[in-house]
């Protein structure tokens, strides 16, 4: 065999080393060991939706409130002004 100037043997490959993990090492992938906790990280998914859906629905219902307030000044204002008008004609 021949070997280059560093002294390793050349034309052979390395040794395959060995994938032993560190000790506090995290797993590369998070596995999932049963259908059990599959589903169970399903359903904390689906309730977390449920709530930002309910969420946008109180969020959508204080926005037409909010519209429904100001066309009721509006109205109020302008319920005013003609009584003003009609007044001032009289």
């Amino acid at each position: 065999m021949r070997t280059d100037r560093r002294g390793t043997t050349a034309g052979v490959a390395a040794p395959a080393r060995s994938r032993v993990p560190r000790p506090g090492a995290r797993p590369a992938a998070v596995t999932v060991r049963s259908t059990v906790m599959l589903l169970l990280n399903e359903e904390l998914a689906r309730a977390r939706m449920r709530e930002l859906e309910a969420e946008a629905a109180r969020a959508r219902l204080a926005v037409r409130v909010r519209a429904a307030r100001k066309w009721e000044r509006r109205a109020e204002s302008s319920v005013r002004r003609a009584r003003r008008a009609a007044a001032a004609i009289s």
